[in-house]
């Protein structure tokens, strides 16, 4: 059985990792030992286009669910990615300012951001989404037109 939801759409392929949970702005977070790692979706990688550079929240930094967690520059456009859960930073991946590129060919994997522990993780993953239904978000978001696919 995969470990991803898939689809192609206009001959890009784009998947969700089962076992995550996911925010309605294309953010995903997978929570182990009590800290959740956190990174952008395939969808937001791909829309986004090529990540030239990545500024994520300073490691001991304190952080509140919706609050600016950093910002992820391409060639068209700037996104600014929002915390979906309130925490500290315990970890920052120091990969990804000498290769902002991985959160293009690996945004599940070592293009993960950063890694926090949570204030409240119970409270915070009540407004987080399963992987099946940011499938089927990320799905409407393709048939609406709401971001152009980026080629590579």
């Amino acid at each position: 059985m995969s470990e991803y939801f898939q689809t192609v759409f206009d001959k890009f392929e784009l998947r969700v990792r089962k076992e995550y949970r996911y925010t309605e702005d294309d953010l995903w977070v997978h929570v182990e030992d009590g800290k959740a790692r956190i990174g952008v979706t395939d969808y937001l990688q791909r829309t986004s286009g090529d990540v030239a550079f990545i500024e994520t929240a300073r490691q001991g930094s304190r952080i509140q669910k919706k609050g600016e967690l950093g910002t992820m520059e391409t060639a068209k456009t700037t996104v600014t990615l929002y915390s979906p859960l309130s925490g500290q930073v315990t970890e920052v991946n120091r990969v990804l300012a000498q290769k902002p590129e991985l959160l293009n060919s690996a945004p599940y994997k070592e293009g993960w951001l950063v890694i926090i522990t949570p204030y409240d993780l119970e409270g915070d993953a009540k407004s987080l989404l399963s992987a099946e239904d940011y499938y089927q978000l990320m799905l409407g978001k393709l048939r609406s037109g709401e971001g152009r696919l980026e080629s590579r």
